[in-house]
């Protein structure tokens, strides 16, 4: 029952959320959060054998439909026209990522072929290059799990397990005769059919590292099989040996990135003791190490040879910014063709190298506020040239102004981030919300894609996406937290001192390590007036939910978090375990947490809800750590908007639709007030 105070206050912020009768809105600075959650990523480049066409898929998620819209598309580099050649079926996931390979040629360049999940199968699919057509040349009753070009480029190598049919009954058995719970089983899991195996939701296994899972049959025996590019014809089956997955190490260093030119010169790069380093040999002859900056600054994140003894190096500095460099070791001549304000390995992975021909190199860009679209970049002049541009629609409003920051810890370290800010300044101090983890490309939601950025911005707070402080040893693995605090007191003070932020108005949410930091810094400071977090955290019942004999979670707690067991170690878990620290923690919590995860996070939740700490959590079905269904992202969207404009504004959206949620909020902060009556 709602309280006359709590009443009072519903009023109160009903009528802060109005605007004036005559007075205009603000305009819009960025995507709705419908845009953002449906704009379009460009992965899976490869070049023809020629070097005169590209081929890439796009992917768009699809609100209204719940899925994802997959279509491949050919760029001609001479004229710059693109033209979609086929479909590329139904998303193939994996732990909330769609997987995404690049397709395969045919040596005459008529051709691209790649998998695709068409009615439940996924098969080989052949579409011509002109946009004349596309068929599926290989259809059977398994999967086809992996797909290749040959050494020479002349067949197609893929692999397939059990059938369909197989998986279909082992399934079934399991579920008859009851599910064996062993250290291959994850309880916090739905464990029949809890998760995504090939594109369908399957029952998974753990297979021994961390929280790797697959399917009940990955043990299976697979068999690989060789189809000739000229004739189409298929070869015999080759077995395969039995897989092997390595348990999960907690080490740190660089292993280093490596590729051979086609007169044998082979280039390196790594880090060794914080210097990037960038050499080629030749056999056993001497090391010609690049002396430029450009190879010993940033560090090198692509390497790819352009003819026999050209090298192109992509580096990228503390801010996520890349730059293509061209080096000639022969000479020792390094040039910039260019240095951009983003990614060049843009789209959602942030990964992508770009696809290099003799004369171009066809990259994916994307900054904070430019979602991704596909560049031609000239290898001789550095001229760039847009090829093909999914997200034209948003591309060009007016966006929020942004500065890559940089800002010192108490101890000396160095910490980065983005600022957005509204496009005109504001007289008043302004709530902050910040998020920390990595912020490269296009922030549409942070790492993990939990929160609008540019809606809040919108909304009319300043925005940060802070950036891991870098860390050389893991140590004690509790500093990767207290570095985390300390960098946003300092970020909070350098604001502050700017007059833009209002700091009894701060706000932060964080997925995986970085809901982790945000949890830290509610129980360790006063800092923040609202938090969110997208991921469960180190607790001690989820700590035995992980435990059984066999499992490596124990052996990796222990290296990484130096914790032991609960009841031998207590004053560590006391440490880091939220859920041990209820009493500590006043920000109201919202958690928005994949079903995969969410039973493990039930420890903080219960007590903290016995707390008067407002606290409310939502779990979303058939969802592992990435959350990626488009209508479960708009939810998560919208209502993380909602809960820092109601907390950190005291806005309420008066849509109807949506006051069952403020009057919950209502009694949480009436309860946290004291004027709630029990």
């Amino acid at each position: 029952m709602r309280t006359g105070a709590a009443l009072r206050v519903a009023l109160f912020v009903t009528l802060l959320s109005a605007t004036p009768p005559g007075v205009a809105a603000e305009p819009r600075v960025g995507p709705t959060i419908a845009e953002l959650v449906e704009v379009a990523d460009i992965e899976a480049l490869a070049v023809s054998p020629d070097g005169s066409m590209v081929a890439f898929r796009v992917e768009r998620a699809s609100i209204q439909r719940n899925g994802y819209d997959l279509d491949w598309y050919v760029a001609d580099l001479s004229t710059g026209a693109a033209r979609r050649i086929g479909a590329g079926g139904e998303p193939i996931y994996n732990d909330g990522l769609i997987e995404s390979e690049r397709p395969i040629w045919s040596p005459d360049g008529r051709f691209i072929h790649y998998r695709a999940l068409v009615d439940g199968a996924i098969g080989i699919w052949r579409a011509a290059a002109d946009g004349s057509g596309a068929r599926r040349v290989v259809a059977g009753d398994a999967d086809v799990e992996s797909l290749a070009p040959s050494d020479d480029g002349a067949a197609l190598l893929y692999v397939t397990g059990p059938t369909r049919a197989e998986v279909a009954r082992s399934e079934r058995s399991e579920y008859d005769e009851g599910v064996l719970v062993d250290a291959s089983v994850d309880p916090a899991q739905t464990l029949v059919r809890g998760g995504w195996v090939h594109g369908r939701l399957a029952s998974q296994r753990l297979v021994g590292h961390w929280y790797l899972r697959d399917g009940l049959l990955w043990r299976a025996p697979r068999v690989r099989r060789r189809i000739d590019l000229r004739t189409m014809l298929e070869g015999p089956a080759e077995p395969l040996p039995p897989r092997t997955i390595a348990p999960m190490t907690v080490a740190t260093g660089n292993a280093g990135l490596s590729a051979t030119s086609p007169g044998g010169l082979v280039a390196t790069a790594r880090s060794e003791n914080g210097q990037n380093r960038l050499e080629v040999r030749r056999g056993e002859g001497p090391r010609i190490e690049c002396m430029a900056e450009a190879c010993r600054g940033p560090r090198v994140v692509s390497l790819a040879w352009r003819g026999a003894d050209e090298l192109l190096f992509t580096t990228q500095d503390r801010h996520h910014r890349q730059r293509l460099n061209r080096w000639t070791p022969r000479t020792g001549r390094v040039r910039t063709l260019h240095a951009g304000t983003g990614l060049l390995s843009g789209g959602r992975s942030g990964a992508l190298p770009c696809a290099i021909t003799a004369a171009s190199a066809v990259c994916v860009t994307a900054s904070a506020v430019e979602p991704p679209r596909l560049e031609r970049i000239d290898l001789d002049s550095g001229r760039r040239q847009a090829l093909f541009d999914p997200n034209v629609a948003i591309r060009g409003r007016v966006a929020p102004r942004v500065e890559q920051l940089e800002w010192r810890l108490a101890d000396g370290r160095l910490a980065t981030g983005t600022l957005l800010l509204p496009p005109r300044p504001t007289a008043a101090p302004a709530p902050l919300f910040l998020t920390y983890y990595y912020c490269p490309g296009f922030l549409r939601g942070g790492t993990g894609d939990p929160f609008p950025l540019t809606a809040l911005v919108d909304a009319g707070f300043i925005v940060v996406c802070a950036n891991v402080v870098p860390f050389e040893e893991w140590g004690d693995g509790a500093d990767r937290y207290r570095a985390a605090l300390a960098s946003v007191e300092a970020l909070v003070d350098v604001l502050d001192r700017r007059g833009l932020i209002d700091r009894a108005l701060i706000g932060m949410g964080g997925f995986s390590a970085g809901s982790e930091a945000t949890m830290w810094i509610a129980m360790n400071s006063r800092l923040l007036a609202a938090a969110a977090i997208a991921s469960p955290q180190y607790e001690p019942s989820a700590y035995w939910m992980s435990g059984v004999r066999g499992r490596d979670h124990p052996r990796v707690m222990r290296e990484f978090m130096q914790a032991g067991a609960p009841d031998t170690d207590p004053d560590r878990w006391r440490t880091i375990a939220p859920a041990l620290n209820t009493e500590r923690i006043s920000a109201p919590l919202l958690m928005q947490l994949p079903e995969q995860e969410m039973r493990a996070a039930m420890e903080l939740y219960a007590r903290l809800s016995n707390t008067t700490t407002p606290v409310e959590m939502y779990a979303f079905p058939d969802e592992a750590h990435v959350k990626f269904q488009p209508r479960h992202r708009f939810a998560i969207y919208r209502r993380h908007l909602d809960w820092f404009r109601y907390w950190l504004q005291g806005r309420v959206d008066p849509d109807p639709a949506r006051a069952d949620q403020y009057r919950r909020w209502d009694e949480l902060r009436a309860r946290r007030d004291g004027s709630a009556i029990e």
